[in-house]
C-alpha cells in the first residue's frame, strides 16, 4: 500500500512539475544567426545544481547539490554544432563519422573555443552584437533541465524513457547505435533544445580536476553564480556533460559530468554554443 501511495504521489508531483515547466517556458523567440544556426532563448532564473554523483549516480537531489542563480537571459544552440557549421567556420571537418547534419566530433576543447572566437569575429555577427562561447556548466545544466528537477529533462527519473531524448546504448530496447546520429532526431526538452543527453558529450567552459585512477570524479569548486566568473584553466580537465552515443543509457543524465584534457579529441565529444546579444549595439 505504501508503495502504491508513493507511486501515486510521484505521478502527481511529475504532473505538477510538467505543468509548471510549461507555464514557465519562454515564448518562442528563436534566434537564427548568419550561418543559419538556431538558438533558443534561455530565461534568467534559479535552479538546483546537481551535486557530484559518486555513491549513487541515479539519485537526485544528490549530496552537494546547491541552488544557483542565472542572472541574465542568454541563447543556447538548439542542437550540437553540426559538421556543416563547423566546416563553414573552421575550414575543416575532423569528425570520425562524416555527415553534414551530424554533430561534429573528435574536436578538442581548444578547437571548440576557437570556433566560438571565429564565429564571433564574422562581420555579420559583429554587426548584430552577438558574442559566442561555450556555456558554463551551470548554464548548460540550467538550460538542459528546462525546469526539470529530476535526472532527465522530461520531468521524471524514469530511465526507461531515455531513448526518447537521447542517442545512446539503450538497454530497454536493446538499441546499440554504431555512431552519432543526425541532430534533432529525438524529442527536445521543454525549451526546445535537442540532444542535451546522448549523441556526443558536450564541452563546457569550466575547468574540473580529472578523474582519479580509481574512477572517482572530483567535483569542481563551483562557488560563483555569474557565468562570467567561471575560470577555464587549461592546466586542469575541462568539463564534459550529457553523455554520448557509445554510453549506457544510465550514464546519459543531467547530473553526469567528467573532466577531460582540453587537447583531447574523441569520437564521442562535441559541443554546443552559447550566444549573448548586445542589444544596445545590435
Amino acid at each position: 500500500m505504501l508503495r502504491k501511495l508513493s507511486l501515486v504521489t510521484s505521478a502527481l508531483l511529475a504532473a505538477l512539475l510538467t505543468a509548471a515547466v510549461s507555464a514557465q517556458a519562454p515564448a518562442p523567440t528563436p534566434l537564427v544567426n548568419s550561418l543559419g544556426m538556431k538558438f533558443a532563448l534561455v530565461p534568467a532564473g534559479a535552479f538546483l545544481f546537481a551535486g557530484q554523483h559518486i555513491d549513487n549516480p541515479f539519485m537526485f537531489p544528490q549530496p552537494g547539490s546547491f541552488t544557483v542563480t542565472i542572472d541574465r537571459d542568454y541563447y543556447l544552440g538548439t542542437t550540437e554544432v553540426t559538421q556543416e557549421q563547423y566546416q563553414k567556420v573552421m575550414g575543416a571537418n575532423p569528425s570520425a563519422f562524416p555527415g553534414e547534419n551530424h554533430p561534429v566530433d573528435s574536436v578538442s576543447w581548444e578547437e571548440a573555443m576557437e570556433f566560438c572566437r571565429r564565429l564571433t569575429a564574422l562581420e555579420a555577427e559583429q554587426q548584430a552584437g552577438r558574442t559566442y562561447s561555450l556555456p558554463s556548466e551551470r548554464e548548460w545544466q540550467y538550460a538542459a533541465r528546462a525546469g526539470s528537477e529530476f535526472l532527465f529533462p522530461y520531468g521524471s527519473d524514469d530511465e526507461t524513457r531515455v531513448a526518447t531524448v537521447a542517442v545512446c546504448r539503450d538497454g530497454y530496447t536493446d538499441t546499440r547505435p554504431a555512431s552519432p546520429a543526425a541532430v534533432a532526431g529525438q524529442q527536445p526538452n521543454a525549451w526546445g533544445l535537442y540532444d542535451v543527453l546522448g549523441n556526443v558529450w558536450e564541452w563546457c567552459l569550466d575547468a574540473q580536476p580529472l578523474a582519479r585512477e580509481d574512477g572517482e570524479c572530483i567535483a569542481a569548486a563551483l562557488t560563483n553564480t555569474s557565468p562570467d566568473n567561471v575560470v577555464a584553466d587549461k592546466g586542469e580537465g575541462q568539463v564534459i556533460v550529457g553523455g554520448g552515443w557509445d554510453n549506457d543509457f544510465r550514464a546519459c543524465n543531467l547530473a553526469a559530468r567528467y573532466g577531460e584534457w582540453p587537447t583531447r579529441q574523441s569520437r564521442d565529444i562535441g559541443f554546443r554554443v552559447r550566444c549573448l546579444v548586445d542589444t544596445a549595439g545590435g
